[in-house]
């Protein structure tokens, strides 16, 4: 697959492994692992004993009949201190560019769908670990929050942070990496008027579940008998106005915003809110089932956790937490691709059964790697 050699190539590349390395000395003298050897063992998912890890993963690079011990575990953790974190972040970000150039991308209205969640990880019960991203009950604990592209369920951008810093200020840094013209799916723990003015701001359309309170528009549409309407927020109280002046936004500014009711099947009335303020573009047909789609990131979830074992880290460094937590997303949007491209062949394959047949992706990512 030619985007994998185009990751692979990098992880040769004296200018990549200059950027990614922590001291300039780093990488230069010839050891089995490797840069590259380094990298490729993080997205080989190691979720067991380190040593056992080490040599079967050895064992498959050389071909040998039998394993043995070619690198301990020590110097494993050892050269792991050498390698920045961004180093697989670039490799995503080179592998959605890539996905990019060969137009994979699916569009819903001629945009692209995105959604933007958070989640919370556990991590390995050490003091350094939850000095550095914080604790829950005693427990060293730390935030995510991903960026997805809803349609290839490829991690665009993904964030592991303290717990001090919100789901809303994930947003924000998300917003960044959201490519043009696309929308934005959020639940309703996300809307605010400093968001809405950030994203108005960068002109990036969303769909919000909106909190029935949220204000007295919100719940004056929610009780009327109306199946749409646009109003202009505006800052009231001096927290929302605070809000907005800590987030860098002019609480002066006003949001239209489309209101839209939703009934769902047991009769429960939700609000949706957007910018998409064209009914004629976007009538309001179109949004009795979009919304819920936003479930694709919460299966996303899922595939990590459950799946990859996200929560089963290799080290018990903050070092090792940033690693293994960026190399489970790149192994996990390879995979999906994997998944999408032999999708076609499989459906060609079964096109006589009676149900519809996917590939199953607790296979795909292989004892070799996507890599491999």
């Amino acid at each position: 697959m030619k985007i994998a050699h185009k990751i692979t190539n990098l992880l040769d590349c004296p200018e990549f492994i200059s950027a990614h390395r922590v001291l300039p000395h780093h990488f230069t003298r010839k050891r089995h692992l490797t840069f590259k050897n380094l990298v490729l063992f993080l997205l080989n998912q190691p979720n067991s004993a380190l040593q056992t890890e080490l040599d079967q993963f050895f064992r498959v690079l050389t071909d040998a009949a039998l394993e043995t011990q070619v690198v301990t575990a020590q110097a494993f953790s050892k050269a792991r201190k050498k390698l920045k974190p961004s180093a697989l972040q670039a490799l995503n970000e080179v592998l959605q560019a890539q996905i990019d150039l060969c137009r994979q991308r699916q569009t819903w209205q001629g945009m692209r769908l995105l959604a933007i969640d958070g989640s919370t990880v556990h991590l390995p019960l050490e003091d350094a670990l939850a000095r550095h991203f914080g604790a829950h009950s005693g427990f060293p604990v730390a935030r995510l929050s991903v960026l997805l592209d809803i349609a290839d369920n490829q991690a665009l951008h993904n964030l592991i942070v303290t717990p001090d810093i919100d789901e809303r200020g994930c947003a924000a840094m998300h917003l960044e990496h959201a490519p043009d013209n696309s929308l934005i799916l959020f639940d309703r723990g996300y809307p605010a008027h400093w968001l809405f003015a950030e994203c108005q701001r960068r002109q990036q359309h969303f769909l919000m579940r909106m909190p029935v309170n949220f204000n007295p528009e919100v719940t004056q549409f929610l009780h009327s008998d109306k199946a749409e309407q646009t109003i202009h927020l505006t800052c009231r109280s001096w927290s929302t106005r605070q809000a907005c002046e800590q987030a860098g936004v002019d609480p002066q500014t006003v949001i239209p915003l489309r209101l839209i009711r939703v009934i769902l099947s047991t009769g429960e009335v939700e609000v949706l809110a957007t910018s998409l303020l064209d009914a004629d573009r976007f009538p309001l047909a179109l949004f009795s089932d979009l919304y819920h789609r936003r479930w694709g990131i919460e299966s996303d979830y899922r595939r990590l956790k459950q799946t990859l074992q996200l929560d089963n880290f290799s080290g018990r460094t903050v070092t090792a937490v940033l690693q293994d937590f960026h190399a489970q997303q790149l192994l996990k949007n390879l995979a999906m691709l994997m998944q999408a491209l032999q999708q076609p062949l499989i459906e060609q394959q079964c096109r006589r059964r009676k149900l519809r047949w996917k590939a199953n992706f607790a296979g795909a990512p292989s004892r070799k790697g996507c890599l491999g």
